[in-house]
């Protein structure tokens, strides 16, 4: 919820500077929250908490001055983000040190990616409104579920949705290196798939209820 008002802020101010900041107080709080679970690993949090936690820092950093950045920096820092999110993957699997938080924060740390992303697509004209939808489409999802009062519940892994998310990543880097008649088509694809997608989960969702 906090991240939609914040986001709404930016896009009315054409500064991301305020869902930056409203961004770094949501992880802070979790973590502090969650402060004694992230104790019992050596070092603190783990490895693989600390990737991700590296990513959220360099994505907040990045969202205050991507202004003084040039498209090619700017595709090197969110593929640099993309990398680390392969490495905190691969680090819980092999460290053993899966935990709900650090699903949940990878998850969390994506969905920022995404809609940082989408607002300076936005915001720099490379890619017209809806793709705000795309980039909102993890706390638009949320505020849903706050609304009709549903409550979130674990879903199975859908072999297709990781490599949605994949493709989706790989698309929205594409208007920092391409010229826009090869990557309005691949951004348009990649935001077809992935809205898909979250209205698939949705209805599988709303079934299993009904059982």
């Amino acid at each position: 919820m906090a991240l939609l008002i914040s986001g709404a802020v930016s896009l009315y101010a054409q500064n991301l500077i305020p869902i930056a900041i409203t961004a770094f107080c949501s992880f802070l709080s979790l973590v502090y929250s969650h402060r004694h679970f992230m104790a019992q690993y050596t070092p603190w949090g783990g490895y693989a908490n600390l990737v991700t936690l590296t990513r959220l820092f360099i994505l907040i950093i990045t969202a205050c001055f991507y202004t003084y950045c040039s498209e090619w920096v700017l595709f090197a820092i969110f593929s640099g983000v993309i990398a680390l999110d392969v490495l905190d993957g691969y680090l819980a699997r092999k460290l053993e040190t899966f935990s709900d938080l650090g699903l949940y924060f990878d998850m969390e740390s994506d969905s920022l990616l995404v809609c940082l992303i989408s607002m300076i697509l936005f915001l720099e004209d490379y890619m017209p409104a809806w793709i705000l939808i795309v980039g909102f489409l993890r706390y638009l999802n949320v505020f849903v579920f706050f609304i009709f009062q549903l409550k979130p519940r674990k879903e199975p892994k859908r072999k297709y949705a990781s490599y949605i998310a994949g493709f989706l990543f790989f698309a929205v880097l594409m208007p920092f290196v391409l010229p826009q008649n090869l990557y309005f088509p691949i951004v348009t694809l990649a935001s077809v798939l992935v809205t898909l997608s979250f209205i698939v989960s949705f209805i599988q969702y709303l079934n299993a209820e009904e059982i």
